[in-house]
């Protein structure tokens, strides 16, 4: 075993674990994804004393395998989700007054072709309509396009039967940032946050009852006296309360590439034979393709990613820029990711299932949230604190403040400035740590090579990596190089397990692993972050 200082965040868990027993809590939220996060944010707000544990790492499953978008779901109006159009777009605005780091608009475009699709006057009044339910800035608001201006904006794009397109704004974010984040800010407000803690024996009656926890870390329990309890466990939801609606996961899938290679300005829809939704997106030093929409049935925890669905999305991104002659061995990433969806009688195909959540209360009081979009989650949160307060907690005025506290463009400029950090470098940790941004700098700028990028051609910086090892609850080094900076699938690069074995020994250094630990969590590493499947995929013949 390695001798090792220990990360501050390990004393505050213990502290935090002792506190389980010493008095009641007026609710558990089990599941830290972006729902259950919420959940625990919002209802401290309200004043309740609120405990969330989730049983792996915050983000661990669906909240960190989307497609990255904050998004109104403009898809939602032909099939007449009008209040879900509306709620979520005012969201995705309520979330960039917020996180303006983490939440940035940016432009998509919406290429319209001859026979194929929606006409062009159609889709423009659909996101004319789009922009008045969501409440757009007026200066991102829908531009009516020709071909020309099209091709002016992605000159790679399919020219044949172009007949033009709309440009319009969305947002983009880094999802597992995010989840961390409201974790962090529930925190703030007086909630308790426990990661790798397992509920157990939930004894609920309508009036409260007790949860037994189990810490997955060193196999000690704790009986937790609660008054309510929410089960926002995702994928898993149906596993938590087996006696609710069922729910059907639906694999969505997503291939990276380097920019170089996908070189976008614009988030671009992508025109699919079968009417899927599908977006390529720029994002930094590469470009990532997605999403499939496919029944899964799988374990939710590492599903996987099949031929079938990479073939598919090749053929969508091949079709919209034929000149790039995009190839299997062009690949920097792939990961995979369920949708935890509300079954529907006579509803056989996940993308005819509707994303509206379902919230149901089981006769012994617990509170079940199933479905529900990454955009929306404030709004899950409210109307589950409306069952809440109808079982008879008592919430207080909210105290949330709804304006960002910094400038994100001025914290970029003053902490490159400060450090003599690149600028790239800068915006990076901008986007994920936001105010915190010139801290995490001068606390790598104390570190060996802390201000060194961890590989040529990418703007994660070794100080970076031991800030959030010292700081972020970092157990396993997956934590570290697929949530917390996602460096193995957006890093840009080309061969990402190249930097597996010396950030995992850096790791080391701090979580005092032995050369066995290593060896397992670089293994572990590997399978979450698909890095074999990797391989397999770049020697596909497509």
């Amino acid at each position: 075993m390695i001798a090792a200082l220990e990360p501050l965040w390990r004393r505050s868990r213990r502290q935090d674990w002792a506190t389980l027993t010493e008095r009641p809590f007026d609710l558990i939220v089990i599941g830290g994804g972006i729902t259950g996060a919420g959940v625990a944010w919002q209802a401290s707000l309200h004043g309740l004393s609120t405990l969330l544990v989730e049983a792996r790492d915050w983000a661990g499953g669906t909240s960190s395998r989307s497609s990255k978008l904050v998004h109104g779901g403009l898809r939602y109006l032909p099939h007449g989700e009008v209040r879900l159009v509306r709620e979520v777009g005012h969201e995705r605005e309520m979330l960039g007054r917020i996180w303006p780091h983490l939440v940035t608009p940016t432009p998509f475009l919406i290429p319209v072709y001859r026979r194929r699709g929606m006409p062009l006057w159609a889709l423009g009044a659909g996101v004319w309509l789009y922009d008045g339910l969501t409440g757009v800035a007026p200066r991102h608001r829908r531009r009516m396009l020709g071909p020309d201006g099209v091709l002016a904006l992605e000159g790679d794009l399919a020219q044949q039967d172009l007949a033009g397109g709309v440009s319009y704004y969305e947002a983009r974010t880094d999802d597992a940032r995010l989840v961390y984040t409201v974790v962090e800010a529930a925190r703030a407000a007086g909630a308790v946050a426990l990661s790798r803690v397992q509920a157990r024996e939930i004894d609920l009656t309508p009036k409260g009852g007790s949860v037994e926890v189990l810490d997955v870390e060193t196999g000690r329990t704790a009986t937790v006296r609660v008054r309510a309890a929410v089960n926002a466990a995702g994928p898993w939801t149906g596993e938590v309360d087996r006696e609710g609606t069922p729910v059907v996961l639906g694999r969505g899938c997503h291939l990276v590439f380097a920019h170089a290679r996908l070189p976008l300005q614009n988030a671009v829809a992508l025109p699919a034979p079968d009417g899927g939704n599908t977006f390529a997106v720029p994002r930094g030093r590469v470009t990532y393709v997605g999403t499939t929409d496919r029944l899964y049935t799988g374990d939710p925890e590492l599903p996987d990613v099949p031929d079938e669905d990479v073939a598919y999305l090749f053929r969508v991104v091949r079709a919209s820029f034929p000149a790039l002659d995009l190839r299997p061995r062009d690949l920097l990433g792939v990961y995979a990711g369920v949708r935890p969806l509300v079954a529907r009688a006579g509803k056989s195909e996940t993308r005819e299932l509707s994303r509206q959540r379902s919230i149901e209360v089981r006769h012994d009081g617990l509170i079940s949230v199933r479905g529900g979009k990454l955009t929306g989650f404030r709004s899950v949160a409210a109307d589950t604190l409306a069952f809440l307060a109808r079982g008879g907690l008592r919430l207080r005025e909210s105290r949330e403040h709804v304006e960002a506290v910094f400038d994100p463009v001025r914290t970029v400029q003053e902490a490159a400035t400060e450090l003599g950090a690149s600028r790239a470098a800068a915006e990076d940790l901008v986007f994920r740590h936001g105010a915190r941004a010139p801290d995490v700098l001068r606390y790598a700028a104390e570190r060996p090579e802390g201000l060194d990028p961890v590989a040529n051609g990418c703007d994660v910086l070794w100080g970076e990596l031991d800030y959030s090892t010292d700081h972020e609850e970092v157990f396993e080094l997956s934590d570290l190089l697929v949530r917390r900076t996602a460096l193995l699938w957006f890093g840009g690069l080309r061969e990402p397990e190249e930097v597996l074995r010396p950030a995992a020994e850096r790791v080391a250094e701090r979580l005092g692993w032995s050369s066995a630990d290593i060896g397992s969590q670089m293994a572990a590493c590997r399978r979450e972050a698909h890095l074999d499947r990797l391989a397999e995929l770049r020697h596909l013949s497509l």
